[in-house]
């Protein structure tokens, strides 16, 4: 196993994506820090992650407080002694909120810039140091493919995602003479609750016959946390069946 007595951070990793994220890393070795807005969710994860074997610790962070970032980052080096792996998965859209932007509130609009963008750049300031420290590590952004190619209602969350792309790329320049790595997953519409006709879900929205799940979402993560991965970096990786080359369902 590749990441054999590495130590990983995921944000969000109560959430699907998050926990499915954790268990692919665990399960190639890594011991891993989850991190999740609320204790219960992550120590949920944690629970999980004791099947593989390999030990995990909860932390309940608001990833919007750069303080507390800054202090759940101590007390995982504390415990762990290294930080290898940062993911970035907390945030999300704005679900039933979501809204035409010249109907949104201000409020929403802000909230989503903080989790998704603020939140991932504030757990990379805060981690970066270590690893650049430490000469080596990886960090992977979960973004999405509305950044890419628009979606009504969700202006917001594209313009975070959009920004968190950016800046990708710009802190790959940045960290890459550290050996740090800084990439980005971007997902197509993950199924998350049971679909009555899937096959009719997949056509709409991939270019292939099934429907992306959180799986394939951590499976590309895993790839690009292992070292064998190292020489890339700065890169979108979508993970989305080929949606995005027309973005396929959207109106």
């Amino acid at each position: 196993m590749s990441l054999t007595e590495k130590v990983a951070i995921v944000t969000g990793g109560g959430g699907a994506i998050g926990r499915a994220i954790c268990r692919h890393l665990a399960g190639d070795g890594a011991r891993v820090a989850v991190f999740d807005v609320t204790s219960q969710a992550a120590e949920r994860t944690v629970d999980m992650l004791r099947e593989t074997g390999n030990g995990g610790a909860a932390f309940a962070v608001d990833v919007r407080c750069y303080e507390a970032v800054a202090a759940a980052v101590d007390q995982v080096l504390r415990r762990f002694s290294r930080i290898d792996i940062l993911v970035n998965c907390a945030g999300g859209s704005a679900r039933d909120k979501m809204a035409l932007f010249h109907e949104q509130s201000l409020d929403v609009i802000h909230d989503m810039l903080s989790v998704n963008l603020v939140g991932a750049l504030h757990c990379i300031r805060a981690v970066s140091p270590l690893m650049v420290a430490a000469k080596q590590g990886a960090i992977i952004n979960v973004t999405s493919i509305v950044a890419r190619g628009g979606k009504k209602r969700c202006v917001e969350y594209g313009a975070a995602k959009g920004g968190l792309i950016a800046a990708t790329r710009s802190l790959a320049l940045e960290l890459g003479a550290h050996n740090v790595t800084v990439n980005c997953v971007s997902p197509g519409l993950v199924q998350r609750d049971p679909i009555e006709d899937a096959a009719a879900f997949a056509h709409r929205f991939s270019a292939v016959n099934r429907v992306c799940t959180q799986d394939d979402v951590a499976r590309a993560v895993l790839f690009l946390a292992q070292p064998e991965s190292d020489f890339i970096t700065g890169q979108e990786l979508a993970v989305d069946g080929g949606r995005s080359l027309g973005l396929k369902g959207d109106s």
